[in-house]
């Protein structure tokens, strides 16, 4: 099967697609034109160029011009006179076309007069979009069934046997799989853009196999150098582990991951984000707890490399045991659009695999975990799940709680009873004992030896309300309880602004106040924190007329407080300038603190914040985030070392410049 796949995408990256090696038309030679079908990477303006360039090599041409149709109706024309140099004249044309659901053809026409000319070439249906890699192994190709869905704002290239040339996504080898064509359905209909992805992924390929730069890893960089695309890379899907977890040591997944990072960061350092799959629970064969430290070395990369985006593929439909089925794939596919909005398109609100951040007994009984995941989680905690045992079981079915599928000092069925609150899921053990870890999902299912089983397990699982399923996550140490208090918050409006004030808890180390819209459905979280000495705020941002729901919580590395909310609606008009010191300068960006051990706040009293950038005092950018048009913003700079730094804000048309200092 390797060997089959290997053969198909070397065929497929074999010869160039692009027509920018001399062709030659008897009048003309054309050292640049695009190809049909092909897409062009957009800008930050959401425009692509298309250049031409050739030369007329017949002598008695007076000019040349080309004309652009949009969508099969003339747009636009230009031409140049030809200037002779000895035998030859060259010419050179650039056109602008946008990232729409528009597809655009080229006419390319050697003229003598305004009515005799000649047709050098015809170029058609070439778009401007952005440019995806998806990487790993079988369940990345993605193709368990024919699925015959074909989509012209869905791209890729390759060939199915002649010479490599643009084509439609799936329509054309190496296709592009199940959730990679649904990825770019999506965010052709969301968002009007037309995309390419590259598909280098193999059957059964080891990192040992997809680290090696003469085969597969090889093969699919020099295909993506090749389309011109690569400089705009927006992301990277990577599903594989599958080999390595169902060998005789699955620790050794992660040395090996880190090597194809280290490559990865030599060979696309312009990619924008990594998505990297954390494996389903895979069906029969031995136990073997090593995948659930596979799992969880998955799950917290984006602690080790912030560019990686973990992501949970476990508990969409249709799985096996080992590969999804077509619902399934298209599932991933939605869910992969969904957290693309925030990285790459704009949206405000932030989706992804909810992933646990601390676990602690939250009564001094010890008869309650609190387990909390990031702040801008809604958690769901599932009802049961009925699955059809496997044959021999003395029941024709299993019903599956979600409480027993939790583990305890690595015992399960320890628990009585669950919720969701918030960004957080709560669960009430049986008994009140001593235990110190906690586990969500077994390492691998099935289990030998019991009397009923399910072939594989469906559910249930924990999600938030986006339908995203959290990670599985292995053996997390269980905090002691802490009585941190009880948290009040009170709002009040005063001088055109928010005024909120709360109690302190003597214990916390710092306080995360929430704020969103009461009427916003998507319940879109924008964040502050504060340290522990700070009891009040004043909201410059909050808008004449629209309730908001504010929440703080107090908390330790350890634990959390309950929430304490309240609900206002501003009455006064917005305030137009905040002043400083000078009263003719305009203050409508505030950064604090400063100085800064690990976050920074950021609120815009007017425009909403689109971008954020940091530089040293010599001018070198470090880092950079988008925020969506958000009035709040948190920045985080945790990773860098003490010293003083120039902080960009971009809000509406305008930029704030200031100097921070990071102190450790």
């Amino acid at each position: 099967m390797k060997k089959f796949i290997l053969l198909v995408f070397l065929t497929f990256i074999g010869s160039s697609i692009f027509e920018v090696n001399a062709q030659q038309s008897g009048i003309a030679i054309l050292d640049k034109v695009p190809a049909d079908m092909q897409l062009f990477a957009r800008d930050s303006t959401n425009y692509a160029d298309v250049d031409f360039l050739g030369r007329v090599q017949v002598s008695g041409y007076a000019y040349f011009s080309v004309v652009r149709y949009r969508n099969k109706t003339r747009d636009s024309y230009q031409r140049k006179a030809l200037q002779y140099n000895g035998s030859q004249a060259p010419f050179n044309f650039s056109f602008k076309i946008k990232a729409e659901l528009a597809e655009n053809d080229f006419e390319i026409y050697a003229c003598k007069s305004g009515s005799d000319s000649t047709l050098i070439a015809r170029r058609e249906n070439i778009v401007a979009g952005d440019f995806y890699l998806i990487y790993g192994q079988s369940n990345a190709v993605a193709w368990e069934v024919d699925y015959a869905y074909r989509n012209e704002f869905a791209r890729t290239y390759g060939s199915s046997g002649g010479a490599a040339a643009w084509g439609l996504a799936n329509a054309i080898g190496q296709r592009v799989g199940i959730f990679g064509i649904e990825f770019q359905r999506v965010i052709a209909e969301r968002y009007q853009i037309p995309t390419c992805i590259l598909n280098g992924s193999a059957a059964g390929a080891s990192l040992i196999d997809l680290t090696d730069k003469s085969s597969f890893y090889g093969h699919l960089l020099n295909a993506a150098r090749e389309t011109g695309l690569l400089p705009s890379l927006k992301a990277i899907f990577y599903w594989q582990g599958e080999t390595e977890a169902s060998s005789n040591d699955p620790l050794t997944w992660a040395p090996r991951f880190d090597k194809l990072v280290q490559m990865w960061k030599e060979d696309y350092p312009m990619v924008k984000k990594i998505y990297v799959f954390q494996l389903p629970l895979f069906g029969g064969g031995p136990y073997d707890d090593r995948i659930g430290v596979l799992r969880e070395q998955q799950r917290t990369l984006d602690r080790k490399y912030p560019i990686i985006q973990p992501y949970a593929a476990l508990g969409a439909e249709g799985w096996n045991g080992f590969h999804y089925g077509l619902e399934g794939y298209l599932q991933l596919g939605r869910d992969l659009a969904d957290m693309a909005g925030y990285n790459h398109y704009g949206e405000k609100e932030k989706i992804s695999s909810p992933s646990l951040q601390k676990a602690f007994f939250s009564t001094p009984e010890k008869d309650e975990i609190t387990m909390v995941f990031e702040d801008y989680q809604q958690m769901v905690y599932p009802k049961d799940t009925v699955a059809v045992n496997i044959e021999g079981s003395l029941e024709p079915s299993s019903v599956f709680s979600m409480k027993d599928y939790f583990y305890l000092n690595a015992e399960w069925k320890k628990l009585a009873s669950g919720r969701a609150e918030a960004n957080k899921i709560i669960v009430k053990l049986k008994e009140v004992g001593n235990d110190s870890t906690i586990k969500y999902l077994p390492s691998k299912y099935h289990y030998s030896g019991l009397l009923n089983a399910a072939w594989v397990y469906i559910g249930p699982f924990l999600k938030n309300t986006k339908g995203q399923r959290a990670f599985a996550f292995h053996h997390n140490k269980i905090f002691p309880y802490t009585n941190l208090g009880i948290l009040t918050l009170a709002a009040a409006e005063q001088d055109k602004q928010v005024i909120l004030k709360w109690n302190k808890l003597p214990d916390a180390t710092g306080y995360i106040l929430e704020r969103f819209e009461a009427s916003d459905t998507l319940a879109a979280h924008e964040i502050l924190r504060f340290p522990a000495n700070q009891l009040a705020y004043t909201d410059p941002s909050a808008k004449k007329g629209i309730p908001y729901i504010y929440r703080i919580r107090g908390y330790t590395d350890q634990s959390e407080s309950k929430l304490a909310s309240t609900t206002i609606t501003k009455q006064s008009d917005d305030i137009d300038v905040i002043l400083g010191e000078d009263p003719t300068q305009e203050l409508s960006i505030n950064v604090y603190p400063n100085p800064v051990t690990d976050l920074i706040n950021i609120v815009s009293a007017r425009s909403g914040i689109n971008l954020v950038e940091l530089f040293t005092m010599n001018g070198k950018k470090l880092k950079e985030a988008g925020y969506a048009n958000k009035d709040w913003a948190t920045f985080n700079v945790n990773e860098l070392s003490s010293g003083q730094y120039i902080l960009r804000v971009y809000y509406g048309s305008k930029v704030s410049t200031s100097k921070v200092v990071l102190v450790r």
